[in-house]
């Protein structure tokens, strides 16, 4: 039973279209947010498998391995989304990444 009412209104949403990358974030956020990481992981997964441009995707994906102590994972994610960014002209985004990557060493 579901009592998340943004998880559960999500998941109606990907049942319609769970190709969207709108609702592929908001679930993987959804699960890291309820501590279900591995649910989370495969939601970034599927989102980032279909939409490699979406740059937020990176950044919050990391953060969740960072969360496992899964360092290089993160810092490999974060590479992938400061590439990312680069093409899509997102200097914020990757400069917000740079730092991240910076303090992992």
């Amino acid at each position: 039973m579901i009592v998340n009412k943004r998880l559960e209104g999500l998941l109606e949403f990907y049942k319609k279209d769970p190709s969207d990358p709108f609702v592929l974030y908001g679930l993987a956020l959804e699960y890291m947010s309820d501590n279900q990481l591995q649910k989370a992981a495969e939601f970034f997964n599927k989102l980032l498998d279909q939409n490699p441009g979406y740059v937020a995707g990176y950044l919050q994906f990391a953060q969740l391995k960072e969360k496992e102590d899964k360092i290089e994972e993160a810092k490999e994610l974060y590479r992938k989304g400061i590439e990312a960014a680069g093409k899509t002209g997102d200097k914020k985004s990757a400069k917000e990444m740079e730092d991240f990557l910076d303090d992992l060493g």
